[in-house]
């Protein structure tokens, strides 16, 4: 079973309940998890989460961009636009639906799979 950053921040959260020195902490998971066990900063951090009353060890959410808006409702989005319009533009797709150029061009082909054609885009 491959341990994720959870299994391993629950580990630090045990080793920080049982007294241990962030030091001691780290040299258990480097002997046990070698190159797979998280860095000394990792540790050192989620101490001083501990340190400060933290319980949790999930992920905390985080305000800012999502990190991909290739989602399937703006796929979905996207293709209408071009069933309504073959000459839609990358300007009017993004004008219309608040996606980067990079991210239009990524939906079309890599998953709407439409080729680049002087007068129109074609569905391929």
């Amino acid at each position: 079973m491959e341990l994720n950053r959870e299994h391993f921040r629950a580990i630090i959260f045990h080793n920080f309940r049982r007294g241990l020195s962030r030091q001691e902490c780290f040299d258990e998971l480097n002997s046990l998890y070698s190159d797979k066990a998280p860095s000394y900063s990792t540790v050192k951090n989620w101490y001083n989460e501990f340190n400060r009353g933290r319980c949790s060890i999930q992920d905390e959410s985080r305000a800012g961009r999502p990190k991909s808006v290739v989602v399937p409702e703006k796929i979905n989005a996207v293709r209408e636009l071009i069933k309504q319009d073959r000459h839609v533009t990358y300007r009017e797709i993004e004008a219309s639906l608040d996606i980067s150029m990079t991210s239009i061009n990524k939906i079309l082909h890599e998953h709407l799979s439409v080729k680049k054609n002087l007068f129109a885009l074609d569905p391929a």
